[in-house]
């Protein structure tokens, strides 16, 4: 009878949770003695686990996957993110599996509580509460409970029939971290499960303040009556022992001081947790920050894991992990900048939004106080280790340096910025793509440009202008929208051309090869561009309506949609889904690979746009037409300025407006159908008149002529700005004339009394002289002036003529001269200073070189002594080396006398074995006589005695394969035994299909001693007395009561099946063909291979008596072996360990009927294989070896012991009859 049904538990937990996880493990073990208990370390190094330890690789989590996680999550949503996956691996491996959080504390028994319930339904889950929580401001709060989810998490057991939700929770919990907490609530709609109300399992912080907890008579702690079992600490810190959970410091509702038993627990448990080494190593979270100490924040590592769900829907390549070989790339990405805030970086980002305290000191961290921010984490940020130095946002003064010359730069990004950039490099005009130059094109409002620029925002549709910095002017692609735009904003509007790029023109050949990878035979296609972004301007829809109306019968056209945006727009998508669905004419194209080769499949590009921003769809036809595809376009807007009605076919408008009229369009689109001449002469008109009106040296030059422009007023504003007010610059020299009119003042205070009376007399003598001077300063200050004057007037004039700008070129010129020679006369200052410094450096060198020199001779002398030390030691190490020499040689004369008594002695060994070899052979013939005369035969059966290794064995006298190999080697198949040996579990049921006399079944039997169960199937009745006979003389009774023998044919269906003698001296059976087949049959039927069904020799035509029915041997009963083990009681609750299968070309028979039992226990499956006899049964071998694979197992020869593919077996069988194959569960160890 099978053992009783063990527990086995597990947990997940960090390196620096060990002592908790050893307190855990060692508890539960001491309570359950016969269970088993497994940790996952999701940090732990794969080199260090044990057979109690795991890695994440030991669960299927390769190196980049485990990088991702770790880089995704913090540690606590890392274990929360396995612990669905090792409760999944543990279940294919164990069977019923508990999972416990480290901070589970087991005092008493739960196998009596989960087993029970695991045998009812597939899931266990515990409650946290099993009462609700009052609302009484007291902590937990039901509010709290609920976002911690209603189960704990920290108790779940599965059993089988739970694997699907197990990938459900890992699925969901590794996308959403954060709703691990949760995801148990929705359990019940996903799986049969059993709650356990138990208020023994599961006392925690939540629950404490409902459960009331006493002791018995005899010291046993009880809950509520019941045996306390388990203790939940989450949240219990050893540091701070005087609280039940540190996550609950106000206002809890329990208090230990109140609470003596749950204080001595908590104490007990501290203790506990102490004697398994907490204190005594100090492990860091293997995940928690990078090689240099940096930490990952939590922000980052969310920004992370949306970034790489994002490229996991999009098929993209995901962002690098921060840990493994490609952390640089990591770094890297989280240095670039965030949607939205160019001077930003993801990291700089992060931490910010982390940490209260820096969002309230810095609101702005990005805009108004980018600078005090990034002066922040330069320094303590980088220093404290919250940030990596790459990740520092960029200086915001760090903008591309201005070259005040002309010259224009293009940013953006999109087919209308390369166009715009061709134009410029075609214009001669120094061009870039970095704001380095005065005049920015700025052809997407998402990028930020430079200070003092005249920015130009290019625009291809009347949408607003937005972006971060308000253009100087707004250049259009068309006149309608340059009138729109003029109503509304301030500043200048201009019109601008687009260039159509002279490329090749379509051939038939590229309308060929396109037609033929879109599947398009001889139809008359029109193909219309689908941008769902701007659904209602495109009329997708309008273009539809046309095509149906002008074609309601008609099966030789078609309408070709190119779609884009469907993942963006999905209800836009949908709708042009469902018009188009039932119409087979109508084809949508999603994302086209390349756009311009699908078109080459059109006779007619086809747009019945709205106005409103469709000038990008108008420029788009143009790329149509330059390949020679003839358009179909509503007649409004820019439509009009780039085709006429000799160049496009035109769709007119609703009274002049921008609703093109379906009813016309539906019209043309039946007249241009029939008439390819129209299609072939537009297509050439349309192409030669883009290529002429718009090449690219005609818009080049209109674009040097506009950017020209925009330079001169730059330059004029710019010198505006400079020159400041607009005061009098005469206005000094006036009031220095007012100087000559100021009279001196002789009564300024003086120590001498007379004074003032002495400077009026030397006035009165120098009247005349001062009058003089002031007459010439006066007539100098007029000169002065007047000069002054009439260069203010030529300035004014110069100004009115237009040479400002010259003349500021000038002025800007001699200033950066002024700063040019500046630079060379501070160059001068330093190489004076560094002449200084050589020289300096040149004296210390000359000092240096004295002292080497004086070192030099000073080691000259030691090393002449070292030389005399070293001749001396030379002279003792030879005479060492000729002692030595001679010792050798006495060592090999040993040698070679130890190798001679050697081979002696090996001689004789030799003749000893070969003399013991010939007893034993002469030992075994008594053996087997001295028993043929004791043990008689088995009656009714003809057999033969040989002794091998698993006893002695009586076979049937008519084998001529087993009994010669057995007589002479004594062993079969060694091999495949051996593998046998390695793959048999003690408790489990060996199944030997075609087991013939017994061979393997007595290995396996006294293997498995008195454990375990082999079930032999045999159809030959007079084998199966043989098997019987071995089984009875090579095993005790106790043994022998293990076997259960199948009186059968193990086939895929109960079934009356035709048997066939075979070499060994049993039978092969096939299905029953029907009545008895007569030699006057054709030949192809009176014959029947001799040997067709065997593991070797070619099949031997044997010829029939024409008078008789032909004797295939009988028949025999074909079963299912499922139902015929699941009706054997012996074998109830056991699981199937090993399948050994001997039954060439029905090995899939044999096993078909044993599939449910095989996708239940996954046992190890080996099986004699023969494509061949497969074949001759009427099966084919390649479905049978995929049918294998469907199972879930992989296909492994013994031979080779890797794993194959089923036209690998069938290439490695070849001609031979049969190999041996192992069908190994996949995933499962050996």
């Amino acid at each position: 009878m099978p053992e009783q049904q063990t527990l086995s538990a597990c947990t997940v937990a960090t390196k620096a949770q060990l002592p908790a996880v050893r307190t855990l493990g060692a508890a539960f073990l001491t309570v359950h003695g016969n269970g088993r208990f497994v940790a996952l370390i999701v940090d732990a190094d794969p080199a260090t686990t044990n057979q109690g330890v795991l890695a994440p690789a030991d669960i299927g989590i390769g190196d980049r996957e485990l990088a991702e996680l770790a880089t995704a999550c913090t540690a606590e949503q890392l274990c929360a993110v396995l612990r669905p996956r090792l409760l999944e691996r543990l279940l294919a491996d164990r069977g019923p599996v508990l999972y416990l959080d480290p901070s589970v504390h087991v005092i008493g028994s739960i196998a009596d509580q989960v087993l029970p319930a695991l045998a009812r339904k597939p899931l266990v889950l515990v409650p946290r509460v099993l009462r609700p929580l009052s609302d009484d401001g007291m902590r937990p709060t039901p509010e709290e409970l609920a976002a911690a989810g209603v189960y704990d998490a920290g108790f779940v057991a599965v059993a089988p029939g739970s694997e699907a939700f197990l990938h459900s929770w890992f699925e969901t919990v590794r996308q959403a971290p954060e709703t691990s907490a949760t995801f148990l609530d929705s359990a019940p709609a996903l799986v049969d499960h059993e709650v356990l109300r138990d208020p023994g399992i599961g006392l925690s912080v939540w629950s404490a303040g409902q459960r009331q907890l006493t002791k018995d008579d005899a010291g046993e702690l009880q809950i509520d009556g019941r045996p306390l079992r388990t203790v939940q600490f989450s949240g219990f810190d050893p540091q701070r022992p005087w609280l039940l959970s540190v996550d609950v410091t106000a206002r809890p509702r329990v208090l230990l001081s109140e609470h003596p038993l749950l204080a001595e627990l908590c104490t007990s448990y501290r203790n506990e947790l102490v004697r398994h080494g907490l204190g005594q190593e100090r492990a860091e979270y293997g995940f928690g920050q990078l090689a240099d100490g940096t930490a990952l924040p939590a922000g980052l590592r969310t920004e992370y894991r949306r970034a790489l769900l994002a490229a996991d829907r999009a098929g993209e390549l995901p962002p690098a992990p921060a840990f493994g070989a490609a952390q640089t790339e990591f770094i890297d990405w989280a240095a670039e900048a965030v949607d939205g805030l160019p001077s930003s970086t993801r990291w700089a980002f992060a931490v910010w939004q982390d940490d209260p305290a820096l969002r309230g000191q810095f609101p702005e961290p990005f805009g108004a106080d980018s600078q005090a921010f990034r002066e922040w984490c330069a320094g303590p940020g980088v220093a404290t280790g919250r940030l990596h130095l790459d990740a520092v946002p960029k200086r915001p003064g760090g903008e591309t340096t201005l070259l005040e010359q002309l010259g224009v730069s293009v940013l953006g990004s999109g087919w209308i910025a390369d166009l715009i950039a061709a134009s410029a490099r075609a214009s001669g005009l120094p061009a870039a793509t970095e704001p380095g130059y005065p005049v920015v094109l700025l052809c997407d409002d998402e990028v930020a440009t430079a200070t003092e620029r005249y920015v130009v925002a290019v625009r291809t549709g009347p949408g607003p202008i937005g972006g971060p910095i308000e253009p100087n002017e707004v250049w259009v692609t068309s006149e309608t929208t340059r009138i729109a735009l003029e109503q509304a904003l301030t500043v200048p509007v201009r019109t601008i051309r687009l260039p159509v790029l002279d490329r090749p023109a379509r051939e038939e050949a590229a309308r060929a090869a396109s037609r033929s990878a879109h599947d398009i035979g001889d139809e008359v296609v029109f193909a219309t561009v689908v941008d769902h972004a701007v659904e209602r301007v495109g009329n997708a829809l309008g273009a539809v309506s046309a095509f149906l109306a002008a074609f309601p019968d008609r099966q030789d056209v078609l309408l070709v949609l190119a779609v884009s945006g469907s993942a963006e727009h999905p209800e836009s998508a949908e709708r042009l889904r469902l018009a188009t669905a039932t119409d087979p004419r109508i084809r949508l194209v999603e994302d086209p690979i390349s756009l311009p080769f699908l078109l080459d499949a059109a006779d007619w590009a086809l747009s019945l746009h709205r106005g409103g921003g469709s000038d990008l769809l108008a420029w788009g036809l143009t790329e149509a037409a330059a390949r020679g595809v003839p358009v179909i376009a509503s007649a409004h807007g820019v439509v009009t300025e780039l085709f006429d009605n000799d160049t496009a076919v035109l769709v007119p408008c609703h009274h002049g407006g921008t609703e093109p009229d379906i009813e016309v369009a539906s019209k043309l689109l039946r007249e241009v159908a029939d008439d390819p001449e129209v299609a072939d002469r537009l297509s050439r008109t349309g192409r030669w008149h883009l290529l002429r009106a718009y090449s690219l040296p005609k818009v080049a030059d209109q674009l040097k002529e506009r950017v020209e422009h925009a330079y001169r007023t730059w330059r004029a504003r710019r010198s505006a700005s400079r020159s400041g007010n607009d005061s009098d610059p005469l206005g000094p020299l006036h009031s220095a004339k007012h100087a000559l009119l100021r009279q001196p003042d002789v009564d300024v205070a003086s120590r001498m009394p007379m004074a003032p009376a002495l400077r009026k007399g030397v006035l009165r003598v120098l009247n005349h002289y001062d009058n003089h001077l002031r007459d010439v300063l006066g007539t100098v200050l007029d000169g002065m002036e007047r000069t002054a004057a009439e260069l203010l007037h030529r300035q004014d004039e110069i100004r009115d003529i237009g040479g400002l700008v010259e003349l500021e070129s000038l002025r800007a010129d001699f200033e950066r001269l002024i700063d040019r020679h500046s630079q060379l006369g501070d160059q001068l200052v330093n190489t004076d200073d560094g002449v200084v410094r050589v020289s300096a450096d040149l004296a210390g060198q000359g000092r240096r070189l004295r002292e080497v020199e004086d070192a030099l001779v000073a080691e000259a002398g030691k090393r002449t002594k070292q030389l005399d030390t070293l001749a001396d030691r030379l002279d003792r190490l030879t005479l060492m080396l000729d002692k030595t020499l001679d010792r050798i040689d006495a060592l090999e004369s040993k040698v070679a006398e130890n190798l001679r008594e050697r081979d002696g002695r090996l001689e004789s060994g030799l003749r000893s074995a070969d003399q013991a070899l010939h007893t034993s052979d002469a030992l075994r013939r008594v053996v087997v006589r001295e028993h043929e005369r004791h043990s008689g035969t088995v009656e009714g059966v003809s057999s033969s005695l040989v002794l091998c290794d698993v006893g002695l064995l009586r076979l049937p006298s008519e084998d001529a394969l087993m009994l010669p190999l057995l007589s002479s080697n004594g062993v079969w198949e060694p091999q495949l035994s051996g593998l046998i040996d390695s793959l048999v579990e003690p408790d489990g049921i060996f199944v030997d299909v075609g087991a013939h006399v017994g061979y393997h079944t007595i290995r396996v039997l006294s293997m498995l001693g008195a454990s375990g169960a082999v079930v032999a199937v045999e159809p030959c009745e007079p084998v199966r007395r043989l098997l019987r006979h071995n089984v009875s003389v090579n095993l005790s009774p106790q043994i022998a009561e293990r076997l259960v023998v199948v009186e059968g044919a193990a086939w895929d269906q109960a079934a009356d099946l035709l048997a066939e003698p075979t070499l060994t001296g049993g039978v092969a059976v096939r299905p029953n063909p029907g009545p008895p087949v007569h030699a006057a049959a054709a030949p192809a039927q009176n014959q029947v291979p001799a040997g067709s069904l065997q593991f070797a020799g070619a099949p031997v035509l044997e010829p029939m008596d024409e008078n008789r029915p032909v004797d295939l041997g009988g028949s025999v009963r074909g079963v299912r072996l499922d139902k015929e083990l699941e009706s054997i009681p012996d074998l109830a609750g056991m699981r199937l360990s090993v399948v050994k299968v001997d039954a060439p070309g029905r090995e899939h028979r044999a096993l078909g009927g044993l599939v449910r039992l095989l996708r239940r226990d996954r046992p190890h499956v080996l099986c004699a294989f023969s494509p061949s006899a497969i074949t001759e049964l009427g099966d084919d071998p390649l479905t049978a070896l995929r049918e294998f694979r469907t199972w879930g197992y992989d296909l492994v020869p013994v031979d080779h012991q890797r794993v194959v593919s089923p036209e690998e077996v069938l290439e490695a069988t070849g001609d031979s009859r049969s190999s041996t194959l192992w069908l190994r569960p996949r995933g499962k160890g050996v």
